[in-house]
């Protein structure tokens, strides 16, 4: 803490210090006001500590930055779209982040502004632009904020500090969002599991939602901290030898509760990419795809319905030939595009239009299930060319520097937009902030040169 850090805390305590003392001659009554002075004294340290850059509040700010981007404390209708206390948290979060960014730009708006990120920048400003063809304006200006306060903190953050800490104080927010989603899926069931309709009846199921809202997002969370212990397990494990087993326990625990199998099969294939796709591990490869085939072998000749069953949640063949009613969507969204097709409807703002053609998909949804067809559905072929001119710009990066962790960023983003819209939705979600880190994670350079995560290159 600096000089002025100390300042600023002996200020701060004098005056708690007074109004303490006047509230006890003045009113005795109100002593118990004085139980929220502490934690308003905290508060007010911590900020001015963000706005000049302390290492600890910083670190602090991404840690409930990262905690709040998707947690949720009450149930929402599917279509409620209001603005209430919950929301106006994240745009505050989001707000702060932004805030402290720009104050701080100089430190790293030069590192942004390559040609290697001038897509991304570019993309940025057009998800900005789409509000002039937006149904909603203002839910789509403040949904392209929050994927852009994403980046420039990201940014930020990396030019403050060496990616395993950033690493570290997200997977630790990341742990406590599970630990704490499991606490209350056994002790509030219908708020921390997966709640759906049928037949206009209310069913709650077994799978884990806590409080991220859906079991898709909790399993997706739990995912992205998975990666990243398996990235830098060996750098973790010198931190503290239990770090690595209790994370991978709660987070692992949680990803299979949410029953989810997209985001579990997506650790598997980047932790296996990342270890094994080398020239100098390819025996390894070709045996663990040999043992599948084997497999598969000998399980399907024995009965077609164990792979119903693996695969699909309801065992019946119809769910894995509409792959879960998606085709449905995909074939609508499709007919959307061709009527704007550059400028789309504008960014987020899926969840007005698709609503309306509930009748022609058979139900409702808000978002396109894939990643492709949501950035063209709202941001027209002038946002999607973007997107892929700054996947493109940064798979060179990475390629250029054998950054792998840029490669698992990417691929975490590319393999959920499969089936999902991935980081572009609505406000900013834990895939927006993989694509942030894959966009601003800096390159190996002479600070990192000696860093064990930086010396793994690609064979």
């Amino acid at each position: 803490m600096g000089a002025a850090d100390r300042q600023a805390a002996f200020a701060i305590a004098g005056v708690f210090a007074a109004v303490m003392a006047s509230i006890v001659i003045v009113d005795p009554g109100s002593l118990p006001v004085l139980i929220a002075l502490p934690a308003m004294t905290l508060m007010a340290i911590l900020v001015w500590g963000i706005l000049r850059g302390n290492r600890l509040s910083t670190l602090m700010h991404l840690f409930v930055a990262v905690f709040l981007m998707q947690a949720v404390f009450r149930i929402r209708g599917y279509q409620d779209k209001d603005v209430d206390f919950q929301v106006i948290l994240k745009i505050a979060v989001w707000a702060t982040v932004a805030g402290v960014a720009a104050l701080h730009a100089r430190r790293w708006l030069e590192s942004m502004l390559t040609p290697f990120n001038l897509p991304c920048v570019l993309f940025l400003l057009w998800l900005f632009a789409t509000a002039l063809v937006s149904p909603n304006p203002v839910y789509t200006l403040v949904s392209a904020f929050t994927v852009f306060a994403c980046v420039i903190f990201c940014a930020y953050i990396f030019s403050m500090f060496e990616p395993l800490e950033v690493f570290t104080t997200i997977v630790l927010a990341i742990v406590a969002f599970c630990f704490i989603s499991i606490i209350v899926y056994f002790a509030i069931p219908e708020f921390g599991r997966y709640v759906y309709w049928l037949n206009e009846e209310k069913f709650v199921s077994g799978r884990l939602a806590g409080i991220a809202g859906s079991a898709n997002n909790m399993a997706l969370i739990a995912a992205f901290a998975l990666v990243v212990i398996g990235l830098y397990a060996r750098e973790f494990h010198r931190m503290h030898w239990s770090f690595v087993p209790v994370a991978t326990i709660i987070c692992g625990a949680a990803l299979v509760m949410t029953n989810s199998r997209t985001p579990l099969a997506m650790v598997f294939v980047i932790l296996f990419m990342t270890y094994a796709l080398t020239w100098g591990r390819l025996h390894i490869a070709l045996l663990l795809v040999s043992i599948g085939l084997v497999a598969a072998s000998i399980l399907l000749p024995v009965s077609d319905q164990i792979l119903l069953k693996v695969v699909s949640r309801s065992g019946g063949a119809d769910e894995l030939t509409s792959l879960t009613g998606r085709t449905e969507i995909w074939y609508t969204v499709l007919k959307l595009i061709e009527q704007r097709p550059w400028t789309g409807f504008g960014y987020a703002s899926s969840v007005f239009v698709l609503p309306e053609y509930a009748n022609s998909i058979g139900f409702a949804t808000s978002h396109a299930h894939n990643l492709a067809l949501q950035l063209l559905l709202t941001t027209g072929w002038t946002g999607f060319i973007l997107f892929m001119l700054t996947i493109a710009g940064v798979g060179a990066r990475a390629i250029l520097h054998g950054n792998r962790v840029m490669f698992a960023m990417l691929a975490f983003v590319l393999l959920n937009g499969v089936t999902e819209s991935s980081g572009f939705t609505t406000l900013a979600n834990i895939c927006t902030l993989a694509f942030a880190i894959a966009v601003t994670l800096p390159s190996m350079g002479v600070q990192y040169a000696n860093h064990p995560a930086y010396q793994r290159r690609f064979s």
